[in-house]
């Protein structure tokens, strides 16, 4: 089961719910969790901390996170993502490749983020298939800052990134800022969703 830890929390939910199709002669036909649709495993409102990890991503789905309203405690910083393989999260020198940078020790996930009481991110990443072996482990999404200044609602961005150290299979994702922690502010979602 999937869970989302901060802090030493950790939100979980069941695997779903299970439905059968009506019979039509034979058995029952077993429908998996959601039919297919995305799944919602775990939510959390953010406390002062320095790793938002989320950890035992599930073989057989993909996965998604959102972040809803959430900042920075020093101001103007990047927003960096890691992948974990037995639940140890890989920081080599060569790791990651992302849009900004070629051989690097995270992926860098979107522009300068400010700390600012009405200034906060929003995004969403998808990882598809993170526990599958033999294929490169990406991430990727959209994210957009609300501002007050200048009048500008936000700033939108999109993303990307990959492991480059090796093909083997992820079990978590960690996010972090450049500097500092994140704020209490905001919440953060984990979704997955079946593939067979």
């Amino acid at each position: 089961m999937s869970t989302l830890k901060t802090n030493g929390i950790v939100a979980n939910n069941g695997t779903g719910p299970i439905a059968s199709l009506p019979q039509s002669g034979g058995s029952n036909f077993q429908l998996g969790p959601n039919w297919g649709a995305w799944e919602f495993v775990s939510g959390t409102d953010l406390t002062v901390i320095t790793n938002l990890d989320f950890t035992s991503l599930a073989a057989g789905y993909d996965y998604q996170i959102l972040l809803q309203g959430v900042s920075p405690t020093t101001d103007a910083q990047l927003l960096y993502a890691r992948f974990s393989q037995s639940a140890s999260f890989l920081s080599g020198a060569s790791d990651y490749t992302d849009g900004t940078t070629d051989g690097s020790t995270q992926i860098d996930l979107c522009f300068a983020i400010t700390a600012a009481n009405d200034e906060h991110l929003n995004m969403e990443l998808s990882i598809p298939e993170p526990n599958v072996a033999s294929r490169r482990k990406k991430i990727f999404g959209t994210a957009a800052m609300g501002r007050s200044a200048n009048n500008l609602e936000s700033f939108p961005d999109n993303t990307c990134g990959r492991l480059d150290a090796n093909l083997n299979a992820c079990d978590g994702v960690r996010l972090f800022w450049a500097s500092g922690t994140w704020q209490a502010v905001g919440k953060a979602y984990l979704f997955r969703r079946r593939l067979s």
